[in-house]
């Protein structure tokens, strides 16, 4: 039986809506694709350029703490050369072409076994200082390298702050001062102004000391030569006479020398006692029987005229004759 118009009209209807709806949802899904895909690029190119912002940022972070910290170095070195005179010229000329000077030179001659010997104290730019260290070694044995930093960072930020207060103090006083009213003012304001001035001024002297430091590191040197080579030893009787020679010049030069260290105190040790001696026997009394005592026999007297008689004894009867 054929199929009504009607009914055909609604089966199309209903195929044109599904058609549509079909379509309508891949349109979506497409669309919804599309925008996560773009929101994940997004995200990553937002990640990404974040990052890269952060490090870009601690890059010049550091950079810039690496350009703004000062530090003073200060290193000391000791080279033993044959020649300490010409080492000394050496380490001048190389001071001098990397952009330094020399600010202190001594030099000794060699004396007998005494080695010669040269200090020098160089003023170095910083950032040659490490290629001056280097360069040591080709002017003899480098014994001895020690190098010290001192980060001054704080402390020149902290006159770079105190000199632009008292410099902008300056200038407002300065500008009262063109608007003074009375002399007492002015006479104030002049009086104050210049105490601020020979401060600021200090301030600035000190700051340039301290960037001048920055500046040109120190560097210390000691020179010195090997010592002289002493002669061999003979042997033998001749070696020992030498030796025994030269033991009796050194004790004889030791005893000397302690002889002469005492002999001052020696002296007035036997000054003091010589005045002792002459105070005790003023001091000392007089013996009883002594010449010229009280009671005493005087100076006629016989040897027997002071001593005592002796008592006579007792009379005995003259025995008879004959018994």
């Amino acid at each position: 039986m054929p199929a009504s118009p009607a009914r055909r009209r609604g089966a199309s209807a209903l195929l044109t809506c599904a058609a549509l709806a079909l379509t309508l949802a891949a349109c979506s899904a497409g669309a919804d694709g599309g925008a996560a895909e773009s929101g994940g690029d997004t995200a990553a190119h937002d990640v990404g350029a974040g990052s890269s912002a952060d490090l870009g940022a601690g890059a010049g972070v550091s950079e810039e703490a690496a350009v703004d910290r000062e530090i003073v170095t200060t290193a000391h070195a000791t080279v033993v050369a044959p020649d300490p005179s010409a080492t000394a010229r050496d380490l001048a000329r190389i001071a001098e072409q990397a952009g330094g000077r020399v600010e202190r030179r001594t030099e000794i001659s060699a004396d007998g076994d005494v080695p010669g010997s040269a200090s020098l104290t160089l003023r170095i730019p910083a950032d040659r200082m490490s290629t001056t260290l280097e360069a040591l070694s080709g002017l003899g044995d480098v014994n001895e390298v020690s190098v010290d930093t001192d980060d001054v960072t704080t402390q020149g930020r902290d006159l770079d702050a105190r000199i632009a207060a008292l410099t902008t103090s300056t200038e407002r006083l300065r500008e009262l001062m063109s608007s003074a009213a009375s002399t007492d003012d002015l006479l104030q304001v002049e009086q104050e102004l210049s105490e601020r001035q020979a401060e600021l001024d200090a301030l600035k002297a000190e700051r340039q000391v301290l960037s001048e430091q920055v500046a040109m590191s120190t560097l210390q040197v000691e020179v010195t030569s090997e010592p002289a080579t002493v002669a061999a030893r003979q042997g033998g009787f001749v070696g020992g006479l030498g030796s025994g020679w030269a033991a009796l010049v050194a004790t004889v030069e030791g005893l000397v020398l302690v002889l002469g260290i005492l002999l001052p105190w020696l002296a007035v040790a036997a000054a003091g006692y010589v005045v002792y001696r002459l105070v005790r026997r003023r001091l000392r009394p007089a013996a009883p029987g002594a010449p010229g005592a009280g009671g005493g026999p005087g100076p006629d007297d016989g040897p027997d005229a002071g001593a005592p008689a002796s008592p006579a004894g007792p009379e005995r009867e003259p025995e008879p004759v004959g018994r």
